[in-house]
């Protein structure tokens, strides 16, 4: 597999190409993809992905393009979580009122070191840093790897952490994805399924509180269009003003999660994890930042985040998955995109299958 190294100062981006037509573009700084490009259904290349074109906008921007997010996902209410009976506060760095993605300084915002491995049947860029102590308890030393299959357009992301203290860690990827092919149309006409029987409702500060079944809006166990109810008042009366929930597993054994298609362009997204749940965020709210090379602005519900992760303020749920690292434990988890054609038959949409 091919792949090129280019230097911005003291940031890297590696992009490697596939013999399927995938390249892939990774970044140091956040650990991040920086961008993806597919064929459609007319071997036509095209990104599939949200960056921005000026390259500050990637780097600064708190949309988190690309970016993995650690040392928590999602937002932690008021900033406030226990551990080992100890309360600890954090940046409220969402609208002064709750801790998002890992606060201010988290992960999103640093520069890993990298390096790339050969293999027979992939290319691994593996990105490492180690997070000091400090709002949360213990160093937490990260290895997060993409792996860049050579005959199959998947990537499968390992994120791998050990602490030095127990502490909380719940490390998931921000990309957005659109596959209608450099953002030539939004996603409400974009199809999804989720192997999810229940969601977490949303308090109106965006804070999972409770774990419901999924009703007619929430229900995407059968493809369906994402555009069909995101414009339910349950939806627009509420600050979410579109989707931005998590979804939990119906059978948590089972990787298969997630499926996403654009029946114009014929691209078809699968997505498997070991994690339990995923976040889906259909960018309710515009980017400020411009995209592609026309430097194009984008409205509402301009792509779809689909975010593998342990349910969001899971710290201050009760009977869910705290998402505590002990010390010295090792966490390790991962998400695979599988990227795929639209078959001409139907036969094997609305149902997940049992073997990967």
């Amino acid at each position: 597999m091919n792949h090129q190294i280019k230097k911005i100062d003291d940031i890297t981006l590696i992009s490697l190409d596939n013999e399927k037509g995938m390249i892939v573009t990774l970044c140091t700084f956040g650990a991040s993809i920086y961008d993806i490009s597919v064929v459609d259904g007319n071997e036509k290349v095209e990104s599939v992905v949200l960056t921005p074109y000026y390259f500050e906008d990637f780097l600064k921007s708190t949309d988190y393009f690309g970016k993995c997010i650690g040392r928590f996902s999602g937002r932690i209410d008021e900033g406030i979580c226990r551990i080992n009976g100890k309360e600890y506060h954090l940046d409220k760095n969402w609208k002064q009122m709750n801790a998002l993605h890992g606060g201010k300084d988290g992960i999103a915002f640093q520069n890993f070191m990298y390096q790339v491995e050969e293999k027979e049947h992939q290319t691994n860029v593996i990105f490492t840093f180690v997070e000091k102590e400090n709002q949360l308890p213990g160093d937490v030393c990260y290895s997060i790897t993409y792996e860049i299959l050579k005959n199959k357009n998947e990537i499968r992301l390992v994120f791998d952490a050990v602490s030095s203290k127990d502490t909380i860690v719940n490390l998931t990827n921000h990309v957005y994805f659109n596959l209608s092919g450099n953002l030539k149309q939004n996603i409400l006409n974009h199809k999804l399924q989720l192997n999810c029987a229940t969601y977490t409702r949303l308090n109106q500060n965006l804070i999972a509180e409770a774990i419901e079944p999924v009703n007619k809006v929430m229900d995407f166990r059968k493809l369906h269009t994402i555009g069909d109810y995101i414009y339910d008042p349950s939806l627009q009366n509420h600050m979410a003003k579109g989707y931005d929930h998590c979804w939990i597993k119906e059978e948590m054994n089972q990787e298969y999660i997630a499926l996403l298609q654009d029946e114009v362009s014929k691209r078809r997204l699968k997505i498997y994890t070991s994690y339990p749940a995923i976040v889906c965020y259909a960018g309710c709210y515009p980017s400020t930042s411009l995209f592609t090379k026309e430097k194009i602005p984008i409205n509402q519900y301009h792509s779809l985040c689909l975010e593998c992760q342990f349910i969001p303020n899971g710290i201050n749920m009760n009977h869910v998955e705290k998402a505590i690292l002990k010390q010295n434990d090792r966490y390790h988890h991962y998400i695979r995109y599988q990227f795929e054609l639209c078959e001409e038959s139907e036969n094997d949409q609305g149902r997940f299958e049992k073997e990967v």
